[in-house]
């Protein structure tokens, strides 16, 4: 082991750590406790060395050198960024077909968050910017210092101190570096542990793809521009870095080893030359400025917005790609975890394809800041060579770098629209997800009428309707066949949904079987009141009319107004754009005075009763009748897209409007009691919660699983069956 590189040692660590963490699972998902501890080691010296640094080597510019620093530095981070505006554009069309809809999220009704620029980039209270980590700030807050000393006619009296301050750090820096093998292999193990490949399967298309621009600018893209235009070679520039660009893959992060990038750097200069020391020592500047500025890395992560447009069927058209590529320029500014949502926002894209992304950062937080450090290995070298006045135009090289990157990244592109073609066959759509769907609560002995028809069983002379039910050792559940996701019927012809799942729940607690009576359209009231029913239990919204003539349950669920129309119909888009229609037509079933409220906002509006949801998808091709738009909740509205992906869900106000959910019930002061402190009971520990991550957000409820591991799942049964057989 002496004899090894430090590279190689970092790489048996990174390959260590996955044997083990696949090998031992979640036993040894402690040892990210130790990844976490090597990382703040490496952490502690950074954000003092940047300061520091920045302050001595400005301090002692001259203004000339600084300006050309500047200069040189915008011109070739925008040349490096044109690059990747390039790819975000090219590598979409990887993307194969796809068509699926998008599960509700409660994203449709919360304000999205504003990025703070002002405390990112103005250090109001430094000391607040480094505790914080605030690197923006930091690295402001220096430059203002070091222009400040910069005419000071004593300031080596301050500057000589903080040179031998920012040596002592590096060197710090360096005394960690030594136990990188050791750190990286516990951040691997521990990360391998508890990584759950079942959440990155439907993730593969995006994962592929970003794993993609990743090799192809790193490895092909930017080393074929520092060897046109420096005399640096891709060959010594790895044989210098590998060690740290494997620190930086294993820890995550570019800034814990920014100090030793910078001598990488520096190391690369000397290989040459005609390198100064005016050269190395505006490495210490050049770096810490470009670190708050978007990098490659980060700047290609942004490829996911393209991604989940595809995969929720909201594909980008060519116009979407100026909002895009302008949201992105503004959002790589930072974190991805900051800046994603922006931009899925703005165009419109469900944000709940966001959570896809937060899982995916497992794996694309350790790629991105490989390409993000080799990103500022670029800028660094292409502007140290124009300053120092040894940046040439090679023709040839040039020529051939052009051949070479055009060829490989089309046949790339190509490759893997193929294999994701093939690949994605096998994941499935979220229709195919919301129809495998099972219900949470086990499912009770039940009955399910084709027809309405009252209870045949009177109420006894002082009878409620809680003693009835269990005197007959039956509920009869009124529903709407056709309501999506709440009620409905799935393509194994069962009855399913939000509803009926809590509808098992409630004949479970009463230890009763079901009969499930279907409502005739528009005689919900007349059945209620003529005991067709003893509660309904599909979404009905809670109204003035409805309190006045049934007996209704405490609200069980908030919903938002929306309304489901085209998704190539804009104008419902937003308010001021719905209110200048010279006339239009919402449909809604069975809403009518919700639908005289919303109509109201709009003065050419109009308003259309349909007898069932589905008929909107036929009348809207009607040459009589022309409706616009549907009326209904947000939360149906989504489910709706799942089957109909050429649809989607908006809200042209410019608020929401919201309504509550409640379960009409038999006249009965009993049996209202009863329903309330049920509803109160099983809201409490978490029933209506887990019913309605499935059925309204779409995700499966499953028990919880002991992550797979080689030792657990292969090595310890059979280890446990040979020690059964050996003492029988």
């Amino acid at each position: 082991m002496k004899n090894l590189s430090l590279s190689s040692k970092v790489l048996i660590g990174v390959l260590s750590g996955i044997f083990v963490g696949v090998f031992f699972g979640e036993k040894v998902a402690w040892l990210s406790i130790c990844g976490d501890i090597f990382i703040g080691l490496l952490q502690m010296t950074v954000l003092p060395y940047i300061m520091f640094s920045l302050i001595v080597n400005i301090g002692r510019l001259s203004l000339e050198t600084g300006k050309k620093i500047i200069r040189y530095g915008l011109i070739f981070l925008s040349f490096l960024l044109s690059i990747g505006i390039i790819y975000l554009l090219i590598l979409p069309l990887a993307f194969p077909a796809w068509g699926s809809g998008s599960f509700y999220s409660t994203d449709f009704v919360q304000q999205s968050e504003t990025f703070d620029f002002v405390k990112l980039y103005i250090p109001s209270n430094p000391f607040e910017s480094l505790s914080d980590n605030v690197v923006p700030a930091v690295v402001i807050f220096s430059i203002f210092i070091g222009l400040g000393v910069m005419k000071l006619p004593n300031k080596e009296a301050l500057l000589t101190p903080l040179d031998i301050l920012t040596d002592g750090l590096n060197q710090v820096n360096k005394m960690i570096i030594k136990i990188t093998p050791i750190g990286v292999f516990s951040i691997a193990a521990g990360v391998i542990s508890d990584l759950s490949w079942s959440d990155l399967s439907r993730l593969q298309g995006y994962l592929l793809i970003y794993l993609l621009a990743v090799i192809l600018i790193t490895f092909v893209v930017l080393p074929y521009i520092i060897s046109v235009f420096t005399p640096y070679s891709s060959k010594t520039i790895f044989k210098i870095t590998r060690s740290t660009l494997l620190t930086i893959f294993a820890t995550g992060k570019i800034i814990v080893v920014y100090p030793q990038l910078i001598e990488n750097i520096k190391e690369i200069l000397r290989t040459q030359d005609n390198v100064t020391q005016e050269s190395q020592d505006e490495i210490d500047i050049i770096m810490p400025l470009a670190y708050p500025f978007p990098n490659l890395g980060t700047f290609m992560i942004f490829i996911f917005v393209p991604f989940a447009a595809w995969y929720t069927g909201e594909a980008m058209k060519f116009g979407d790609y100026p909002i895009f590529l302008s949201s992105t320029l503004l959002s790589s500014f930072v974190a991805p975890i900051t800046g994603l949502p922006f931009s899925l926002d703005l165009l419109k894209i469900p944000k709940e394809t966001f959570q896809l992304f937060v899982v995916s950062t497992v794996i694309t937080d350790r790629i991105r800041v490989v390409l993000g450090a080799f990103h500022l290995i670029s800028l660094t070298l292409l502007t140290i060579a124009a300053g120092g006045g040894f940046l040439r135009f090679k023709k040839r090289k040039f020529i051939q770098a052009m051949i070479v990157i055009t060829i490989t990244s089309a046949v790339s592109i190509i490759g893997m629209n193929q294999l994701l073609e093939k690949s994605m066959k096998n994941i499935p759509t979220n229709q195919e997800i919301i129809n495998r769907f099972k219900l949470i609560t086990p499912e009770q002995p039940n009955e399910i009428f084709e027809k309405s028809k009252r209870n045949p069983n009177r109420k006894w002379r002082g009878e409620n309707s809680l003693s009835r039910i269990k005197r007959r050792g039956k509920i009869r559940i009124g529903y709407y066949a056709n309501s999506l996701p709440f009620t409905f019927v799935n393509k194994d012809s069962l009855l399913v949904g939000y509803g009926i799942d809590l509808a098992h729940q409630l004949a479970k607690d009463l230890e009763v079987s079901i009969e499930f009576v279907p409502i005739d359209i528009g005689l919900i009231i007349e059945e209620i009141n003529q005991d067709y029913f003893d509660i309904i239990m599909s979404d009905i919204f809670l109204s003035s009319r409805y309190a006045e003539e049934m007996e209704l349950s405490k609200p069980y669920l908030d919903v938002s107004l929306a309304l489901l129309t085209k998704k190539e119909n804009l104008n419902f888009d937003s308010f001021d754009a719905t209110i200048k229609l010279d006339t239009f037509t919402i449909s809604y079933f069975e809403r009518g005075e919700i639908a005289k409220e919303f109509i109201t906002y709009f003065p050419n509006g109009g308003s259309y009763s349909i007898n069932n949801p589905e008929d909107f998808f036929e009348l809207k091709d009607n040459d009589s009748i022309k409706i616009d738009a549907h009326l209904t909740s947000a939360e149906r509205a989504a489910a709706i897209t799942v089957y109909h992906p050429d649809y989607k869900v908006v809200n042209p106000l410019p608020y929401h409007i919201n309504n509550a959910l409640v379960f009409p019930i038999a006249k009965d002061e009993v049996w209202r009691r009863y329903v309330d402190k049920w509803i109160d009971f099983r809201t409490n520990d978490g029933t209506f919660e887990r019913i309605y991550n499935q059925w309204i957000l779409g995700k499966e409820f499953k028990k919880e699983q002991k992550p797979w591991s080689i030792y657990e799942n292969m090595i310890k049964p059979k280890w446990g069956a040979k020690k059964k057989d050996s003492d029988s």
